[in-house]
């Protein structure tokens, strides 16, 4: 093997993903049903950070001491799949529940809407490496509101039925691959490698902005998190990696009903044959391509991008300001700010707490600052409303009703992007291990999020048209499309929608934690 290849080799190493080694907390949906006592705080009329940061710091996570109170309340409930639950104290009450990707999950009942994030723990061992433990059977304190948001409280919740609980999964220490610059060279050889490919439907380029950087700061200024397995060698790293795929192939297709394939069948009957927000009757609702620099942003960028959009379609008023990236990003509790954070909890937040427009926090990728510039109680009020997942809770999308939803404006897609994805200059993309299936309905890893603004056909080859967060130069003109139909990259196992509502309640949602500079 050339040295040159051999290192190629590593690269791909460093772009793949195996382990759960950069998350917090690793909770299924199979961990989470059953029986649970939610141990309620008193409510407010103020919302509360229930001792979270804004935004949230996994390592400094509030305790259940702050929860101790006689006016605490106790409520039993029941999860069971796919997305129900049942008070265990009266069946007569029902709702809806979902997990938000792996980190904690959202129930809707008794008239009131609690979120939580799932709970763990962080170590250090003595040689200094980390270790997370999920303790999915308790979750850390989280925040309930009224159904129609005119009251607020922090709460808790405790599995009173047997569950795995405990998963503990170690950090490991990246390839010192990881931080060596790549120069052109090695650049134009991928480069050359992807456009020899027979049958491909893409071309690749060299971006110069990637020249002399290494793997770390690619990822960084992409907004990606990866983690390595050095304790393989490169080629057992990857034929492992392509077996248990396989395995994960051959699964899936037996399980596969024609049930999926009815519904597309119905959707492209009645849906148009392409969708572009770009040019809808020759009007474009999207912002300029923004770059999200190295600040992991990506899902506050896309969420913000499709509710301004989604504004702009509503109103139909094309000189609407786009609502501001900052203020969720650096303001919310839900999320990690520049560490990442998921587009379910961004819009979320954004009806909790409201909307501002850009020119009240403009977009800071570096050093942001929890504060703004204008005085919100001058201006309209707008929030966030009917923020879900497509298909009613997480893993319950599919391409179909992806594109039923997109008649109604731009959404949220994300995706588990390979290492070539990086050099994506035009065409559909399809990753190096596209397959033919339906997703994986529990949980499937992405680390990316963009803004699904169309569909289409190119050649035969049906595709997802996505706006990016790395700029302009990047793709066709900051956008690529990627093969529909087939969840390549995890594209349609998590999609979120929301819409934009004024804002009716009388309380300022603004003045408790912002600073007005």
């Amino acid at each position: 093997m050339t040295y040159l290849l051999q290192r190629m080799v590593l690269i791909i190493i460093c772009f793949n993903w195996l382990s759960l080694a950069d998350l917090p907390v690793h909770c299924l949906r199979h961990q989470i049903v059953g029986d649970w006592e939610f141990y309620i705080g008193p409510s407010s009329t103020e919302r509360s950070s229930c001792g979270h940061k804004q935004p949230d710091v996994e390592s400094q996570e509030p305790g259940e001491d702050r929860m101790l109170s006689d006016n605490t309340s106790t409520l039993r409930i029941t999860l069971s799949n796919p997305n129900n639950v049942i008070m265990t104290t009266d069946s007569t009450h029902r709702g809806t529940w979902t997990m938000v990707y792996d980190e904690g999950f959202e129930t809707r009942i008794d008239n009131r809407i609690f979120f939580a994030f799932s709970n763990f723990e962080l170590s250090r061992d003595a040689g200094g490496v980390k270790h997370n433990v999920s303790h999915c059977d308790r979750t850390l304190v989280g925040w309930y509101s009224a159904k129609n948001q005119s009251e607020f409280g922090c709460f808790y919740g405790r599995k009173t039925s047997p569950t795995v609980s405990f998963e503990e999964i170690e950090v490991k220490k990246m390839s010192p691959a990881y931080d060596q610059p790549l120069g052109e060279d090695y650049h134009r050889s991928v480069v050359d490698k992807l456009n020899s490919r027979e049958g491909t439907t893409w071309t690749a380029a060299i971006y110069p902005r990637l020249v002399g950087k290494s793997l770390r700061e690619i990822n960084k200024m992409s907004g990606i998190k990866r983690s390595s397995r050095p304790e393989d060698t490169p080629l057992e790293y990857l034929t492992r990696i392509e077996r248990i795929r396989s395995r994960r192939r051959n699964r899936i297709e037996l399980e596969r009903t024609s049930l999926l394939d009815l519904e597309m069948l119905s959707a492209e009957r009645t849906l148009p044959d392409s969708i572009d927000w770009r040019n809808m009757s020759g009007v474009n609702y999207l912002e300029p391509i923004i770059d999200q620099g190295s600040c992991g942003s990506c899902y506050t960028v896309a969420t913000m991008r499709m509710l301004s959009a989604r504004h702009k379609i509503k109103t139909r008023d094309l000189t609407a300001v786009p609502w501001s990236i900052s203020f969720p990003l650096y303001c919310a509790e839900y999320n990690q700010g520049c560490d990442g954070g998921y587009a379910f909890l961004a819009s979320k937040w954004s009806s909790d707490v409201g909307l501002l427009p850009a020119t009240c926090a403009k977009y800071t990728p570096k050093d942001g600052k929890c504060e703004l510039t204008c005085d919100p109680s001058t201006i309209p009020k707008y929030k966030a409303s009917n923020y879900h997942y497509v298909g009613g809770y997480y893993g319950g999308s599919s391409a179909a009703q992806i594109m039923k939803e997109l008649v109604d404006g731009p959404l949220v897609l994300s995706l588990e992007p390979a290492s070539d994805l990086i050099y994506y200059k035009s065409g559909v993309y399809k990753s190096k291990l596209q397959t033919n299936f339906t997703h994986v309905p529990e949980w499937e890893r992405v680390d990316h999020a963009v803004l699904l603004v169309g569909y289409g056909e190119d050649k035969g080859q049906k595709y997802w048209l996505l706006q990016n967060s790395w700029g302009p130069d990047w793709g066709e003109d900051g956008y690529f499309r990627i093969a529909r139909g087939y969840d390549d990259s995890g594209v349609e196992s998590i999609a979120v929608a929301a819409d934009v509502v004024k804002e009716h309640r009388p309380q300022d949602m603004f003045k408790s934690f912002v600073k007005i500079t």
